[in-house]
This record gives structure tokens, sequence and C-alpha cells, in this order.
């Protein structure tokens, strides 16, 4: 059986469907447990928090493995997750963390979490993916209200990930037990800008949709008014701002690697979400 914290979330969902398609059990840890009736019995769920450290170590009892997500929320008490990890016997772990540098915030955060899996004796190993797909998800009610995408990343390229192929690469770690002495970092297979991203969109919706650009402090100042932490959306800017400075050009070959197959395109994953745009 296999431990996944943040099973509700974009890539813990995606991983806990793919660990029952491929016959795995899976122990789903949540803050409430409604939000994972979904799966129904086919799922086991234990209830707790990173806040409360000895909840995670409880739920990791036995397992085979566990994915854990960086807890950004209990970032002071993460040592304390580790260690409540170690003392459950985990053997092996996989750990959501960040291509983000330590230039930024969110980089330092998890660099920080990294280092106390390591001090901690935890076994694991890290994944650090760039930009997510599911944040074009912040364009869906202006797409279908508007015609109209706000961009604040300016002619930038990037080469976001589909939370499905995170997910796929840490279910392979997970499951067959591979060690990786360095970071895998994990990007999608295509440099883009959020034009050419735009023009993707356009393309599957099968009508026009526009690219207006924005000032990063009103994409951030957006996010807070529609409940996104402060401290999250000034993360967020930070990382937007990389993005329009063209600090974000990097691609990697891991998926592939990993994989056997390449990452799914932006044009792919639009079609498969887009109902969320129509």
């Amino acid at each position: 059986m296999y431990l996944i914290t943040g099973a509700t979330g974009h890539v813990g969902g995606q991983l806990v469907e793919q660990l029952l398609a491929q016959g795995k059990k899976v122990r789903a840890f949540t803050r409430d447990k409604a939000k994972a009736a979904r799966w129904g019995e086919r799922v086991e769920v234990a209830v707790g928090d990173f806040s409360r450290p000895e909840t995670v170590g409880q739920a990791a009892e036995g397992m085979e493995g566990v994915f854990l997500m960086n807890g950004a929320s209990a970032n002071e008490r993460f040592r304390e997750v580790a260690l409540a990890l170690r003392q459950a016997g985990v053997r092996r772990t996989v750990f959501l963390s960040s291509l983000a540098g330590d230039e930024f915030a969110i980089g330092r955060l998890h660099r920080h979490q990294e280092a106390a899996l390591s001090e901690m004796g935890v076994p694991h190993v890290v994944l650090r993916p760039g930009m997510f797909m599911t944040n074009f998800y912040q364009w869906a009610g202006t797409a279908k209200s508007q015609g109209v995408v706000y961009n604040p990343m300016g002619s930038g390229r990037s080469a976001p990930i589909a939370a499905e192929d995170i997910a796929a690469v840490a279910a392979a770690v997970l499951v067959d037990g591979r060690t990786e002495a360095k970071p895998l970092e994990l990007t999608g297979g295509e440099l883009s800008s959020a034009a050419e991203q735009a023009q993707a969109l356009a393309k599957v919706l099968g009508r026009e949709i526009r690219c207006v650009d924005v000032p990063t402090d009103v994409a951030v100042k957006n996010m807070i008014e529609h409940g996104l932490p402060p401290a999250m959306a000034s993360a967020a800017g930070e990382s937007m701002e990389a993005v329009r400075d063209g600090r974000a050009t990097f691609k990697t070959d891991t998926v592939e690697r990993v994989l056997g197959r390449a990452p799914m395109t932006v044009e792919e994953w639009f079609r498969r979400n887009i109902r969320m745009f129509q």
C-alpha cells in the first residue's frame, strides 16, 4: 500500500488514479475525509494534517512508499514530519519539490524541506517540476466570458508540465523502487509563450482567444482577491517575473527518460480539459 499526501490535489489526485489503475492499494492522507469520497472504498483514508506531524507518522505505518507534498503551510514543523516518517520506518519517499531556485521564496522553502528529509535520514527521491499546466485554469473565467486571457509574463517562454506527467513519474519511482542521487527535474517537452499557449486554446475551442498583457502586480493582486494566500501569490508573482525576464527557458528530457514517452503537450492538455474553458 502507498500513502499519498495531498491526495485531493492536482498531482496527488492523478497519482491516486494511476496507482489504482495499476492495481495498487492506496491510503489517501487528507484533512477532509469528504474530499476523498469520490474513490469510495477503493481507497483507504487517513485524516490528518502536516501541522500535526504525528498524524503523518501514524498514516505512514506499514506503507511500501510515501508521496510527500511540500506542506508549505506547516513549514516550521516539516522537520518533525520528516522525523515521523523515519520513525515509521518508511523505506521509500517521493518528495514533490520545485524547480524554482534559491533566489525565489518558493525555491528556498523547498530546499529547506529537501534538507530536512536528508538530515532526518528519510530515504527519498526528489521531484522538481517547473510550472504546472493546471495554472491555465486561471484563464477559464475570462476565456469563457470575454474571449481573453490576461498575461503577466510578456513574451517569455517556459515549458509547463501536466500534473498527469508529474504523477506518472512519481508512480514509477514509488512502484519500481528506483533511486536517484540527484533530484529529477521535470518540465514539459515544448517551450512556449503565453500568446502561443492562448493560440493552442483557441485552436481547441475553435474560436478566437486574445492574449492581453498585464503587469505582474495586477496578476498578484487578482490572485489574492480570489483567495490565494498573499505569500503564495507573491511567490507566484516571482515565477511570472522570471518567465517575463527570459529566466525560465529551461526544458528537460526527464519525463521521456523515466517513462519512455514524451510529456503531454499544451494543446493536448487543453483538449483533455476543454470543458473548463467552454
